[in-house]
C-alpha cells in the first residue's frame, strides 16, 4: 500500500512541474503578444501625430490677443484683491 502512495505522490509531483511549466509558458505568450501589440500601437499613434500635423497650430493655443486679455484679466483681480484688503 505504502508503495502505491510512493508512485501516486510522485504521478502528482510530475503533473503539477508540467502544469507549472504550462502555465509559465501560457504567461510569456501573453506577455509576448502584449509588446507585440503596444509597439503596433505605439507606431501607430506616432504615424497618425507625425500624419495629421496642422500648420495653423494647436487647437488648445490660445491667440496673442486672448493671451493678452487673460492677463488683464489676472491685473484687474490682483487690483480689486489689493483694493479689499485695504
Amino acid at each position: 500500500m505504502s508503495f502505491f502512495k510512493i508512485i501516486l505522490a510522485l504521478a502528482v509531483a510530475v503533473l503539477a512541474v508540467l502544469g507549472a511549466f504550462a502555465l509559465f509558458g501560457l504567461l510569456v505568450w501573453l506577455v509576448k503578444y502584449l509588446l507585440i501589440f503596444a509597439v503596433i500601437a505605439l507606431v501607430g499613434v506616432g504615424a497618425y501625430k507625425l500624419l495629421s500635423k496642422s500648420d495653423d497650430g494647436s487647437p488648445y493655443e490660445l491667440s496673442s490677443a486672448e493671451r493678452e486679455m487673460q492677463n488683464a484679466e489676472r491685473m484687474l483681480a490682483e487690483l480689486r484683491r489689493k483694493q479689499l484688503t485695504k
